[in-house]
């Protein structure tokens, strides 16, 4: 099987990732879904016309007349959430706060800045203004008005006018399930102490940390040693149980106790990849069980985490419904030089990216130092100097 370069491999794995079912949602369960059609405001908003400011509502016309200030006389006052509003007669002001409806005869708002209050009058230092310091009715969304559009991510900032536009519950994508399976006879559960030549099983909780980004959930089948049959049976459990995807590491290598192909060939995975031009990404698979995907990645973690983001974080998105599976590539510019062991492949390098004004920048992570992106560095390039342009993918917000 002939090796398929990471965009090749992209898009083979996206085109087998279906969205799944719709349902149905309120909004305390919506921020971080994925609307599965456009969702449109009921009603507009604001729902009626209120006030910008603390003032006073008056009628625009009662301004006029080359006068500096003008004196009208108090004659109420509404709240916020009132709905006993006065009328505003000529020659007159009600007070209003913040968010009141404004009054039938008012066609605008006199800030309490610009006047000076003396009993049941007040004195007016304002310019006529017809609309001043009002929010008019639909002046944030018109009905009908699209709010979140179909597959993009519904955010807390939308909450609000959700709520408001008068919706209580939203249809979105369902979130999907991947199983997780750790192979390896050296892991370790956590409370375990481990002896020479063990080690603590901790992908399974990188992996569950990262679906969880991802907006899915996860079932975590546990650790299994390299024995074929102990393998088959945990894949039977994973592919034929309720998760929508399967994803395992470590066992893929040509050793004699990487056995995850062998258990594959037996259970009858189709694989559509054995290996990438990509490093790392030459011991990973990609296959299908009745169109269930199936994502063989290698065991060192800090591979996991980027062929994570690069095979099946589009794989998740576009099982929910995303319209744009992959975030782009951005170019950035390198702050420190890089220097490669190998050429002739692209190479993954996890990194850390800062936006310096209206610069993004990016540096290798060091050791231990979690990464925010992934420099994608040409196959062709041995060294980079710092000050070069590079490609990546960022993995976490870079605004530092």
């Amino acid at each position: 099987m002939v090796n398929l370069s990471l965009a090749e491999a992209q898009r083979l794995i996206v085109g087998h990732s279906s969205a799944l079912a719709t349902e149905t949602v309120v909004l305390e369960e919506a921020a971080g879904r994925i609307a599965a059609h456009a969702i449109k405001a009921v009603r507009p908003v604001p729902a009626f016309a209120r006030s910008a400011m603390d003032g006073y509502a008056v009628n625009s016309r009662d301004l006029t007349g080359g006068a500096e200030s003008v004196s009208l006389r108090v004659t109420g006052e509404i709240a916020a959430g009132a709905t006993d509003l006065p009328r505003v007669a000529r020659k007159c002001a009600v007070a209003i706060m913040t968010g009141g409806a404004l009054p039938a005869g008012a066609n605008q708002v006199v800030p309490f800045e610009r006047c000076q209050r003396n009993g049941d009058l007040v004195l007016v230092n304002s310019p006529p203004g017809a609309g001043a310091f009002i929010r008019a009715r639909g002046t944030d969304l018109e009905a009908k008005q699209t709010i979140v559009r179909n597959g993009a991510r519904i955010e807390p900032q939308h909450l609000p006018l959700l709520a408001e536009s008068g919706l209580a519950e939203v249809s979105v994508v369902e979130s999907p399930e991947l199983a997780i399976i750790c192979t390896g006879s050296e892991l370790l559960d956590t409370l375990d102490t481990p002896e020479a030549g063990q080690i603590v099983g901790g992908n399974r909780f990188l992996l569950a940390a990262l679906i969880k980004g991802a907006g899915a959930t996860s079932r975590d089948l546990g650790l299994v040693a390299d024995d074929c049959d102990r393998i088959v049976a945990l894949l039977q459990d994973a592919l034929h149980g309720p998760s929508q995807g399967v994803i395992t590491t470590g066992g893929m290598g040509p050793g004699n106790y990487d056995l995850l192909p062998q258990a594959f060939a037996k259970l009858g995975i189709r694989p559509l990849y054995t290996a990438l031009a990509v490093r790392p990404g030459r011991s990973t698979m990609f296959g299908l069980y009745n169109n269930k995907p199936v994502f063989a990645l290698p065991g060192p973690p800090p591979a996991v985490f980027l062929l994570f983001h690069e095979l099946v974080l589009p794989a998740l998105h576009a099982m929910q419904g995303q319209l744009r599976p992959l975030p782009p590539l951005v170019r950035a510019t390198l702050t420190t030089a890089v220097t490669l062991k190998k050429t002739g492949l692209l190479n993954l390098k996890g990194a850390v990216a800062r936006l310096n004004t209206k610069t993004l920048t990016v540096r290798p992570a060091g050791k231990n130092e979690p990464a925010n992106a992934i420099i994608h560095l040409p196959p062709s390039r041995k060294h980079l100097s710092a000050g070069e342009d590079v490609f990546l993918r960022l993995c976490a917000p870079a605004f530092f």
